[in-house]
């Protein structure tokens, strides 16, 4: 299995849905050092994260993003720093603290320093007029040996009518940077340029690794001034860049701090609820992770886990390592959160782990039981819209007996503790139930079990079916066992009208359904 990029390994906390990786700027240099030296035909990503970031990547609403794109690179990112102290700030209201802030304008002259001892080369792109190429002296007159690569500063379009020549023009200057054979590449475009940029070419892109720096390379030059180190430390640079600039500064920064406030007003009532969730309670530990498997076949099964009603970070990060570790003999993994009141603000980041195992194309792990109070919850630190959460979704990948319905009939039967799940589908006929002995080993099974009987996936059930049925439509088998069913479509129930046998008495919602399957009891109905 392909290494996760939410790596369970990865110490990050969630800003509002976005990974933050909790480093020093010592740390960040080394890990940057370390994806140059990897040409596996990947190109990473290194993003610096600040409050224009969250504005322009998120909206005010919770079921909407401002720019879906943006958000969507930022998540995917394979390390992302603290670029101002607001997201510092959010990260001690998640209750996970990151170690210090790392901007891009201290990050370049440090990584050009180790690159220098490293032998490894920098590319330059972005920055206004011959700043990039200023820049670029300025790195190798403080850092002797550095080898620059190129510099290059196009005109870049994200938006608007020029968007359509954006092919050619990028086809051009990645050309240009591929055959720089450049080790790490500075897109110095601002945000949310700089992103969009790397994420529509990451695919042309051979340079191991990029990193968006923003205005770096005029803070590199003196064009622009740095706060001085005291004022840096008491968190306040944003105050001196105002009376830098404030005609163009204060309206943006002021506007950003608004929205900010406005974003982050519901993490602090998530986190009081979660100090009163938490107190006095002792959570489910790691060691609490055990998932009950339902078999299927010989060789496939149904694995479910009911997680605890306060779940920890620990408790996410064991979950989501049993996954990686699972057999792919698994044909369904069901996450049952029906009980679920609280998840750790803290353990957030596991979600995002969740939510890229449910993206792969080999998935086979489902969400159930969210609660509309966990869902807001969720929404509010942003990271519910990551996660899918279709019960329906569920219920429909189990009858398949394959990757597509082919419209043949098909069985597939789920042995619970105390009842039986059984699901057909395509077309149903009675000689189809004959030739399978279905009637026999329903019969057979409801001696001591309920019998739930799916319909969800059937094309069409044959009158002939209907009558092999005919015995069970009331309910009961002559035996302690109660036969229902479920997921019966508006085609299938006028079938059982048009049949003139009755139609079943007994159905069973999809809810009571997946409590069953979760349970491994018997089915309400």
């Amino acid at each position: 299995m392909t290494a996760l990029i939410h790596s369970p390994q990865r110490d990050c906390v969630s800003s509002l849905g976005i990974p933050v990786d909790n480093l020093s700027l010592e740390d960040t240099v080394g890990h940057v050092i370390g994806m140059a030296k990897t040409r596996d035909g990947r190109a990473r990503l290194v993003s610096t994260l600040n409050v224009d970031f969250l504005v322009n990547s998120l909206g005010t609403r919770f079921t909407k993003a401002r720019h879906p794109e943006l958000l969507s690179v930022l998540r995917d990112a394979d390390l992302v720093t603290a670029d101002g102290f607001p997201i510092l700030w959010l990260s001690r209201i998640m209750g996970k603290p990151l170690q210090q802030r790392v901007c891009g304008s201290d990050l370049v002259p440090a990584l050009a320093a180790m690159a220098a001892g490293e032998g490894l080369s920098i590319y330059l792109l972005g920055g206004g007029q011959g700043a990039a190429r200023a820049a670029a002296d300025k790195l190798v007159e403080q850092h002797p040996g550095l080898r620059i690569a190129g510099t290059a500063a196009p005109f870049i379009h994200t938006e608007g009518p020029e968007l359509a020549n954006c092919i050619a023009d990028d086809e051009a200057i990645t050309e240009q940077i591929n055959a720089s054979g450049a080790d790490i590449l500075l897109v110095g475009l601002g945000n949310p340029k700089q992103e969009l940029w790397f994420n529509r070419n990451r695919d042309r892109l051979q340079v191991p690794v990029s990193i968006g720096v923003g205005g770096t390379f005029e803070f590199i030059t003196g064009a622009v001034r740095r706060a001085p180190t005291w004022v840096q430390r008491l968190n306040l640079e944003w105050l001196f860049r105002i009376t830098q600039d404030p005609a163009r500064l204060w309206h943006r920064y002021a506007k950003g701090l608004i929205k900010l406030g406005l974003l982050s007003a519901p993490l602090f009532y998530s986190r009081a609820a979660q100090l009163v969730a938490f107190t006095g309670r002792s959570p489910a530990g790691p060691e609490s992770v055990r998932w009950r498997s339902v078999w299927s076949t010989r060789d496939q099964s149904l694995a479910v886990l009911r997680l605890p009603a306060l779940v920890t970070r620990e408790y996410l990060i064991a979950l989501v390592e049993s996954i990686l570790a699972a057999p792919a003999s698994t044909t369904l993994r069901l996450l049952d959160f029906s009980v679920v009141k609280k998840v750790e603000m803290a353990g957030h980041q596991a979600l995002l782990s969740l939510a890229e195992l449910q993206q792969r194309e080999d998935s086979n792990l489902q969400l159930l039981g969210i609660t509309e109070r966990l869902r807001r919850d969720l929404a509010a630190t942003r990271v519910l819209d990551v996660l899918h959460t279709g019960e329906g979704d569920t219920l429909d990948t189990l009858g398949r007996a394959g990757s597509a319905n082919t419209g043949r009939f098909s069985c597939r039967s789920y042995v619970l503790d105390d009842s039986a799940l059984i699901c057909l589908g395509g077309k149903v006929s009675g000689r189809d139930l004959a030739d399978l002995g279905f009637i026999e080993c329903l019969e057979h099974t409801a001696r001591d079990r309920d019998c739930i009987i799916d319909l969800r996936n059937v094309s069409l059930l044959e009158s002939s079916a209907i009558v092999a049925l005919g015995p069970f439509l009331s309910g009961h088998s002559g035996s302690s066992g109660r036969v229902l069913f479920s997921g019966a479509g508006a085609n299938v129930l006028q079938m059982f009208r048009m049949a003139g046998l009755g139609e079943p008495r007994h159905f069973i919602g999809d809810s009571d359904l997946l409590a069953a399957i979760c349970d491994g009891g018997r089915a309400n109905g």
